[in-house]
Parts: C-alpha cells; structure tokens; sequence
C-alpha cells in the first residue's frame, strides 16, 4: 500500500508481519504519516524478535511500543546506550519505566545527582522514591530551576513527587515557599504554612494549592492583600497604543481557603469583596467551595443591599434566604443561580425541592414540562428534577444536563425517552451514527444498555478509542468507568453454557494498546483468549485500562498462576484496580516491601479497599523491618488509617501526623479518633499561639472529641476553643460526638462558633443540632437570635423562687487535700435521707466527693452540696444552671461525675414536682 494509506490502516493488520517486513512498514509509515496510533507501533514492535541498539535508534518514537518483557529481556548495555533517544519519548506506562531504570542501573547508570535525574528525562517515573531520598537535598534544589525536569517529575507517581519535595523543605522550612516549584507546592506540609514569617502574595498566588492549605494561607494572604480582586496592568508602546491586561490578585487556588476563621478580624468591606473574588468570571476557573464556606459566605454578605446576585459565587446563591428578594428581582436570582453546583447542597437540607418550589411560583411553571426559557434560566437544576420534568421540556434541558456530577437510573430513563422521541437535535434514532455520540459530550457515560443496542459494535469501539482516553484525563472515578462498561458490553454476555474457546479473537500487544479495550470481550472470553505470558509482559499496559471486577478477577487468578508463592513486589506494583480484587490471603502472599509499592497499592483512582483489605495491605507493609507509619505512609494511606488497631495508631509519632496530609477520621471508631486526636494535639501544640491557624489544623481530628468518664481534656478542650474566637464550622460542629454536643450550654456554642452561628437555623433538623437543641431551654435559645424551633420549657414557677422563705442549714467543709495546682480538694458532709416525692426516703451512698482527686487531668473537686430543706420550686430553679455544670453548695460539679443529691420536700403530696429529666 503506498505510505499515506498506511496511516489509517488498524493495528490488527500488521500482527502477521514478520521483523524485517515490519521494519519496512515502520520506515515507510514514519515518513508518511503525522502521527502513528498506539496500536500500529505496538503491533510492529512485537514483531521484533531481539532488541539491540540499532533497532530502538530506528524506533525512535515508535520505541514507546516495546513490551515490559521486551525490555527487560533486551542486553542491559543496548537499554542504557540508547537513552538519549528513550528519555525523550512521552506516554511510557509504569512497567515500562521500571524495566528501563532497573536495566540502566544493572549496566552501571548511577542515579544520584540532580544531573543523573535530568538525564533521565520522561523515564523519572521510574526511579525508586528512596533514591531521591539519598540524593542530597542541595542537588534536588538545583534542578528545580529545569522546566523540563518538572514538567516530567510531574508525570512520575505521586509518591516520588511528595519524596522530592519533602527534601526541598529540608533545605530552608522559612524558604520553602520560594524553594518549592509552582506545580509542586501542592505537596508542602499545611502546618509549614500555618504561620509564615512574611507573605509574598505575587509568589504565592502563581502556585497550585490544594485546599486544606489555601485555609491555612488565606488569613494572612487575604490581609496582605490591597486589592482583594483584581488590579490593572497597561503597557504603552506609544501615546496611541496601550495594552491593558486585568491581573486577578487572589487566584482561584488561594481564594478556596475562604473561611469564617480566617477571614473575622478583616474588615466587613474587605470580606464582601473576597466573596465577590468567588464569583464566576469568563476566562477563570471556578473557585471550588465546600459548604460550611459557602453558608459562612452567606453569613457575611446576607444584609448587603447592594450587590447583584451576579456579584456573588452561584454556589452560595443555594443558601440565599428566598424571603429577602423581591418578585420582580426572582428570576435574576434563579439565572445566577443556574451556574450553581446543586451536588454540594446536604441531603438534610431539602434545599433541592425547595429552591424549585420556589422556581416554579417566579417563572409561572404550572405543568410537569419545561419551555426553552425556563430550562435556560434554571441552568444546572435541571440536575435535580425529576424524571418527568426532563421527558417532558424542551430539549435545550439534555444541553443542561450535561454538565451535572452524575444522574440517578430514573433521570437517566426520562434523558433516554427524550432522545428516542426524535424531537432533539440528535434527530430520528435510526440516523444516529459515532457523530451523535460525540455530541452528546458526557452524557453516553451515563447511558443504558438499551440506548446502547442502537449502535452496532463497530461504531461503539470507534467512539470508544476518544472517549474513554477523556475520560480517564477528567479522572472520572473508576465505579463510573465499570457501570458504563457493564451497559456497553452486556451484548457480549454469554448466554447459556460457558465457551472456552477463544472465539472473540486473540488478545496481542496491539489489542492491548487500542484505547477501547477491553470492549469487545466478556469475562469468560477475556479468560480464553488472554495469555498468560502475554499478560506477564504486558502488565501494566493491561492492568491501567481494565475495570470490570470478574475481568480483574481473571487477571489476579492468572497472576496467581504465573507465581504461585506469591506474587513479587514489582507484579505488586503494577496491579492498579485488580489489587481489589484480592482476598486477605492473596495479599498475606504478597512482597511489600516499599513506600512505592504501598503508594501504589493504595492509590484511591484505583477504587475503594474493604477494611480488612486495606488493614492487610498496610500490616504488610509494616511487618518489614524498619517500616513505619511516618508522614510519608499517612500520606499514601489516607482514610485507610481507620482500618488499623488502636495499638498500631498509637505508634504514630506526634511529629510524623504535624507534617502528614489531614487525615480523614470519619469511617474511624471512637476509639482510633481518640487516639489521633491525641496525638494531633500534641502534634500542633506549637500552633498554639495563633488560635486560628491551632484550629484550621486541629479542626479534622475535633470529631473524634469524646465526653471522657474520668474527667479527661477532650471536653475542656472544645470550651477552651469556644474563649479563642476561632468560629469553628457547622460540619466540624456536627461532627462533635453526641456526647460533648449535650453538654455543651447555649452560651458556649455562641462563642464557639461566632460568624457561623447563623448556620445553626439553616441546619436546625439535621441529626446533630436537633439534639442539641433539644437539650437547652428555650428561653436561652431564643438568647441567639436565629428563630430556632424546638427545645425545652422553661420550668413552671421559675420566677416565684427568689421569694421562697427557706433557711438552709449551715455546711462547714474540711480540706483533705490540694491538687498539683495548689487548689484546696474538700470533702463533702454525710448523706441526708433522700425524701422522694411521692413520700418515700431512703439514704443514699455518699458522695463521691474525694476519690476524684487523684484523677488525671482534674484540678479541683466541689462537692454536691444541696441544703435538705428546700421545696421541689427552689431546688428546681438551682437545677435550671444547664449542664456540663451543676450546681451544688459548694460550687460548681462537671456533670460527668456521678453525684447524689441529697434533698427533702417540706411537703411530699405538694403538686410540684421536678421534671423528669432532671429528677
């Protein structure tokens, strides 16, 4: 065939050529195409018997289809001799670079030095991270300064990119924000940055932050900053021609770190513009928020009068109080609103049906059906509708859809009935061709099987070979990719008995490489026609594209085979999404010997581990000599931490959590988040003087705050915070154990959580703050402002007590005793006989008002002391005092330790009576 028909020719044609005609071919494809698909150079290249260095020079490009196993099998010498040409090719796979290091250092290639690493190229993914562990920091500083180095270290794993820069931060921790490249700094330490010593907000603004450390940053960034928004930049060349260019001063990456912590010592003014610095501007990213900022946004700028909603972030329109607009200003709201990420809202909320009530009275929506100009003014909460609103609009409302984070079966049944009605754009179904499924955009990953059924095969694997490569580059979650790959393959399911003859055609090098794969086979067929030793020298190539679990299962059990006494850590590494296919025996079998080897293992693109999966894996890990759970291992295991025994946790040093990612503790039980929270205490305890940075890091190991038995800090802690002006979050407030909620005075959650507080009304029916305020009176309640609905009835009589003519008995007390502190402990007097109500006494035990002395972490003990004489009114007006304290003749009782109450009613058949939760 002449060369330029060669260009388009499918890889499966040349699997039959022999070496020299392949050779042939490559030369003549090399000099007439633009550009060769994966698949032609990986049929060709496996065509290539022996690997020298002529053979990769003639390569060249195309040397990026040469198999794991053909390099590792190739002379050490001919690998090493030709990397200049191999360190310059892109797309190398894991397996590949693996095998390309471990062959240049077996022919004597020293890796070492930054140089030696810049030599290297695009093949860095392969270096062992304990290598750039053994390079002196110095070195790794230097070569910071290549652009191309870190355009490639940034292709490398994510564990040898965390490895280099913990060695930069090694350097000079004041510098590190200097020293650290701009791509990278995304992997510097939160607590690093929770106190700098000066703000340069140029040099910070150019970086790539993730969020847990914009919150850090932003207090001192937002108030070093003049000019919140955006400032001007011409350059004249003459009188006559100036360019202006509009600089934004707060990136999108520092202004995600919004929150009511950083940004309450700044003036109002200030405030109202960083929130406006979150709206959505042409030719800007979206600024991501989480909730609990965006309601704190809200609390902010809910009294302002001058601001457009056009002014404001859409996302934080979602908890705009629908009361303050007027009528004629409705459908403006919902248009800016339209642009809203609607997924962020909380279930509990009910916000989803509400704002669309709402919608339905402004835009006059009387029937189940959209028109044009009502689905272009709701923009994205087309998302939440229901199935027979989207059947039933206009079809602008699948344009819409397309931009939703997902779509229910239901909503993706009514997408379905609106594309079969031939009504849309995509026309009658009978002419819908590959072009169609390109328009649709994301849309056909959603699609059911059905839908599917109209296409034949050959049209759904052309669409495939784009789709699913901009799929994997948006890093759509791996339960996505296998639900879309269930309703595209069912066609292929057999039916009936099971074949085991390969008949859906053989899987070769070139079948590997096709994007679409492995479309076209199911899980028996994919067992028949995938050999075992192809599989051995294609790993990685296999493993990075396969998601369906019985196809993984195939893949592990075939491995399994090919190593029957386990498999060795460098197969470990390679095994992407099929590591969760493996039972806790499986891994007990398996080397882990590495950071990289766990860093893999415990990629979560790879899917979730079950606990006792992920517990294996990681003891495995631990169980070789030497291996800890440093900073680096928190980093890799992340929420798996919760999979650990308490006994293990506690061998985390405070030092290694103060300079680990924040940990994600809510999967943990009580007891592992009291052990973490203990040892995050310790680890920030230097941020101590700086409330608000002490809390941003704290603030994710808060939920695990229990009400000790014994009178422990836990409790005492979140108090203290309450006195430090931090205005703790909603989130972190509902994440507070139960425990530490109910005892937690109205008072006290005002100071807690200052600006936030408001968010308590918004949130009155989740879980956590109904119970809370259920537990106070209403008459505190109503103290805060905010309409709250519910709580306890102030007691009958309260306001006759002051007049009750009672005279108590006299109490004298004896000291037994002081505290560390220098504090008098005193024990308290007898028991008096308990008269109960109903007339009946008995003697209680007496209390325990000194045993509690040699308690760790008590100061002082107050014994109950309660005069005797008292009517049931007065006692329960001294019982009003809410919990954590009670009140007793001798001062103040933490309520969490066991009290008896001595008391006696002047007349036991009086009406009056205690409630009963206090009695």
């Amino acid at each position: 065939l002449p060369g330029v028909l060669l260009c388009g020719a499918p890889g499966a044609v040349f699997a039959s050529l022999g070496a020299a005609e392949s050779n042939t071919i490559l030369e003549s494809i090399k000099k007439s195409c633009q550009q060769i698909s994966t698949e032609v150079s990986a049929a060709l290249v496996a065509n290539l018997p022996t690997i020298t260095t002529d053979t990769i020079q003639t390569l060249g490009n195309q040397s990026i289809g040469l198999t794991e196993g053909q390099i590792s099998t190739a002379p050490p010498e001919v690998i090493n001799s030709t990397l200049p040409t191999l360190s310059v090719i892109t797309g190398w796979n894991q397996g590949q670079v693996n095998n390309i290091i471990q062959s240049i250092t077996e022919a004597g290639f020293e890796i070492n030095s930054g140089s030696a690493l810049v030599t290297l190229g695009t093949l860095i993914g392969g270096v062992p991270s304990a290598v750039i562990s053994n390079i002196p920091s110095t070195e790794l500083l230097a070569v910071s300064q290549n652009p191309t180095f870190i355009t490639n270290i940034l292709s490398a794993p994510v564990v040898l990119q965390q490895t280099y820069v913990q060695k930069i931060v090694s350097v000079d921790v004041a510098r590190v924000v200097e020293n650290v490249p701009d791509a990278l700094a995304k992997y510097i330490p939160p607590v690093i940055l929770s106190s700098p010593t000066s703000v340069n907000v140029s040099l910070i603004n150019k970086k790539s932050w993730k969020q847990e450390q914009a919150v850090v940053l932003f207090s001192s960034v937002a108030s070093a900053s003049d000019n919140t928004e955006e400032w001007c930049v011409c350059v004249c060349v003459c009188v006559s021609l100036c360019v202006c260019v509009s600089l934004c001063v707060l990136s999108e990456s520092i202004l995600q770190g919004f929150t009511c912590s950083s940004v309450q010592k700044l003036p109002q003014q200030k405030v109202t513009q960083l929130v406006k610095a979150c709206r959505p501007r042409p030719g800007r990213s979206k600024v991501f928020l989480k909730e609990s900022q965006l309601t704190c946004m809200y609390n902010y700028v809910k009294d302002e009068s001058s601001l457009n909603f056009t002014d404001l972030p859409s996302d934080m329109l979602l908890y705009y109080s629908y009361e303050n607009i007027q009528r004629v200003n409705c459908r403006s709201y919902f248009s800016a609103l339209g642009g809203a990420d609607f997924s962020v809202l909380s279930s509990v909320l009910n916000r989803q049906s509400i704002l669309f009530k709402n919608a339905r009275a402004c835009l006059g929506i009387t029937g189940v059906g959209l028109t044009q100009d009502q689905v272009e003014v709701l923009g994205n909460m087309a998302c939440t509708l229901d199935p027979t609103y989207i059947q039933n609009s206009d079809p602008l409302i699948l344009e819409k859809l397309k931009n939703c984070g997902d779509l229910s079966d239901s909503q993706i049944a009514a997408v379905q009935t609106l594309l079969y009605s031939g009504s849309t754009p995509y026309g009658n179904p009978l002419s819908w061709n590959v072009d169609t499924l390109k328009q649709l955009d994301m849309l056909p990953l959603y699609l059911k099987r059905d839908f599917w059924a109209s296409f034949d095969s050959t049209t759904k694997k052309t669409f495939l070979k784009s789709f699913i490569p901009l799929l994997r580059k948006q890093k759509i979650e791996i339960g996505k990719l296998r639900r879309l790959f269930t309703e595209l393959t069912v066609n292929f399911k057999v039916v009936g008995r099971a074949v085991t003859a390969c008949t859906a055609g053989n899987i070769t090098e070139a079948t590997i490489a096709d994007p679409s794969f492995p479309f076209g086979y199911d899980s028996t067929q994919f067992d028949s026609c995938l050999d075992s030793t192809l599989l051995k020298d294609n790993l990685a190539a296999v493993t990075e594209k396969v998601v369906d679990t019985s196809f993984l299962a195939v893949i592990l059990s075939k491995l399994n085979q090919l190593y029957p006494s386990g498999l060795p850590e460098s197969v470990v590494q390679l095994l992407g999404a099929t590591s969760r296919a493996a039972t806790v025996e499986d891994i007990s079998r398996w080397n882990i010997k590495t950071n990289d080897t766990l860093s893999s293992l415990m990629n979560p693109d790879n899917g979730d581990w079950s606990p006792e999966q992920s517990k294996a894996v990681i003891m495995k890990y631990l169980g070789v000599p030497g291996n800890t759970l440093g900073t680096t291992q928190l980093n890799e295991i992340g929420s798996s931490v919760c999979s650990l025994d308490v006994s293990v946790l506690r061998t985390i040093t405070a030092d290694s959590l103060r300079n680990a990612n924040p940990v994600n503790v809510s999967s943990c039980s009580i007891d592992q988040k009291t052990a973490l929270y203990g040892i995050a205490k310790s680890s920030f305890s230097t941020q101590r003087s700086d409330p608000t940075a002490y809390y941003q890091l704290i603030s994710p190991y808060l939920g695990p705050v229990w009400l000790s038995h014994t009178g422990g800090a836990p409790l005492e802690d979140i108090q203290a915070l309450s006195t430090l002006n931090i205005s703790m979050d909603i989130t972190t407030f509902m994440s507070l154990n139960p425990a530490v909620l109910k005892v937690l005075g109205v008072s006290v959650v005002r100071d807690l959580m200052g600006m936030n507080l408001g968010s308590l009304k918004l949130f009155e029916n989740a879980t956590a703050v109904r119970s809370w305020i259920d537990q106070q009176y209403k008459s505190e309640l109503a103290t805060l402002n905010l309409g709250l609905v519910g709580g306890l009835d102030d007691p009958v009589g309260s306001t006759a007590a002051a007049g009750s003519n009672v005279t108590a008995p006299a109490y004298t007390t004896q000291a037994v005793g002081t505290t560390s502190q220098g504090r008098v402990l005193r024990e308290s007097p007898p028991a008096q006989p308990f008269i109960l109500p109903s007339g009946e006494s008995e003697v209680p035990q007496q209390s325990p008002g000194t045993e509690g002395h040699s308690r760790a972490g008590t100061d002082e003990i107050h014994p109950p002391l309660v005069p005797t004489k008292l009517g049931a009114t007065v006692v329960q007006n001294v019982l009003r005092i809410k919990v954590p304290w009670n009140y007793g003749a001798g001062g103040l009782i933490p309520s969490n330790r066991q009290v008896t109450l001595s008391w006696c009613s002047p007349d036991p058949d009086s009406s009056t009576r205690l409630p009963g939760r206090e009695a």
